[in-house]
């Protein structure tokens, strides 16, 4: 077989499991979205930020027993498939014991701090998260085979059932209890059928007899595991700290304006799953890991700076539309405008570089930004309440791409395709001008992104015709396919 056909197998595979995933995730925050709004909507906005609370802080738990290994499953797997069954069991065994130890300390923490009610609801959403955790090491060892159609589906299914199972209980109690008891439930479906769905492509997790391999999965611990602990803080722990700074109602105002932002960061999550397989087999190659970077860029920008501009111009109409006025602060999404665009870029070229081996400069970005985000929290939130914890946030991404994307261009060279890059400014730019112009935010939406994809193709057939001629073949081949 040839370098070229080898190339095109590649991007077909790549390109199906993009679309795979791409699709899965979009369903799936779908139905996070949508459990989101009725939770909004049916308990209010004190009950609503409880929930939030414990879902951020869940989130921020469950790093803890994850570690942030899944990349590293991905990365033996890919590279020595012979591996892949005991790392993964190893990798099983290791969070089964630190999520039992992390809930049981967390427990007695909240049952001590709050009431027996509050802290029954966060608890079972700090167990829901921690139980998510086991989801996450089955799809690692589907992405290690890049067979990911199969989890792909198990993902919508679980983010349906958390939908049913927790709106439901909702409608029928009225309690905010059972609902949390429904978001556990439907997170356990999910975590059998991803097991499912990695032994339908060939991963068995064999625990006993995998001592090795569980040292080689926790040796990438210090770098991968404390620099997942401090990308979650960055993400997360504005929430936290409005709770503790300003209570539970101004943590329910915020995760509103928040859940808006980051609906739309399951690109780069679902870019990741696709691409770094890819670079995981070929770590030696850099123009082959640049290439794929460069692509990964595109796709990022394309995303997340129009969906910045539109959070910009539109961001409280747009909250209020959704949420309801209660849930519309002035400065939340403006202040998050940039976010999605610097998290994207942050996030890719950390993924790229714990695809090659475990950088400690992942850590080293995660930690000056989480120390970023915290500083300015607690500075500015007592001065500029909600809208201090969004700049903080954007604040702190910038910083933790800034370190990652230098780190990563001493390896790779520049992963910044001009020409594509400046079809996307044009087209956020035109698209920037309909949503501001436009007076209902609906029609203003809508009329934005057709505005961007007609630009953008115009522009991107002026400005690079060779990558418009790629993007016509792909999608003309895979129509005929």
């Amino acid at each position: 077989m040839t370098t070229a056909v080898e190339h095109r197998d590649a991007l077909r595979r790549t390109g199906s499991a993009v679309l795979a995933l791409g699709a899965s995730e979009l369903l799936g925050k779908v139905a996070t979205f949508v459990l989101f709004l009725l939770l909004a909507r049916l308990l209010g906005v004190a009950d609503f930020g409880l929930l939030s609370f414990g879902l951020s802080l869940g989130l921020l738990l469950a790093v803890l027993s994850s570690l942030g290994l899944d990349s590293r499953v991905v990365q033996l797997g890919s590279a020595q498939p012979e591996l892949l069954d005991r790392c993964y069991g190893a990798l099983v065994a290791i969070r089964v014991l630190l999520s039992a130890a992390v809930l049981a300390v967390t427990g007695a923490v909240l049952f001590v701090t709050m009431t027996p009610t509050h802290a029954t609801v966060v608890a079972l959403l700090v167990a829901s998260c921690l139980l998510d955790t086991l989801c996450d090491a089955s799809r690692a060892a589907c992405g290690a085979l890049q067979r990911q159609q199969v989890s792909a589906v198990v993902l919508v299914v679980q983010r349906f059932s958390v939908l049913a199972l927790a709106a439901g209980a909702l409608v029928v109690t009225g309690s905010a209890g059972y609902a949390a008891v429904g978001y556990l439930v439907g997170t356990g479906v999910g975590v059998v059928g991803m097991h499912l769905a990695a032994r339908g492509a060939g991963a068995r997790p064999q625990v006993r007899g995998s001592r090795p391999q569980v040292r080689m999965v926790l040796e990438a611990a210090p770098v991968m595991g404390l620099g997942a602990v401090a990308a979650m803080g960055v993400f997360r722990i504005d929430a936290a700290l409005l709770g503790v700074l300003l209570g539970t109602t101004a943590v329910g105002v915020y995760g509103a304006g928040y859940r808006v932002f980051e609906s739309i960061l399951f690109v780069s999550w679902t870019l990741s799953r696709a691409y770094v397989p890819v670079i995981a087999g070929s770590p030696d190659d850099v123009q082959h890991i640049r290439v794929w970077a460069q692509r990964a860029m595109v796709v990022v920008c394309a995303v997340y700076l129009p969906y910045g501009v539109v959070l910009a111009l539109r961001g409280d109409d747009l909250v209020g539309l959704l949420f309801g006025p209660a849930y519309a602060h002035p400065g939340v999404l403006l202040g998050l405008a940039a976010a999605p665009l610097l998290f994207g870029v942050g996030h890719l070229a950390a993924s790229v570089l714990l695809a090659l081996r475990p950088d400690p400069v992942v850590l080293v970005a995660s930690v000056v930004a989480l120390v970023v985000n915290v500083v300015l929290n607690l500075w500015l939130i007592p001065r500029w309440g909600l809208t201090a914890a969004a700049v903080a946030t954007t604040v702190a991404f910038l910083v933790q791409a800034a370190i990652l994307l230098v780190a990563l261009t001493r390896i790779t060279g520049s992963i910044v395709p001009v020409r594509p890059l400046a079809a996307v400014v044009i087209a956020s730019g035109c698209a920037g001008v309909v949503v501001e112009v436009v007076g209902s935010v609906g029609p203003a939406l809508v009329g934005s992104a057709l505005t961007y994809l007609a630009v953008g193709v115009v522009m991107t057939r002026l400005i690079d015709p060779g990558a418009f001629a790629g993007y016509r073949s792909v999608l003309t081949t895979r129509a005929t396919a």
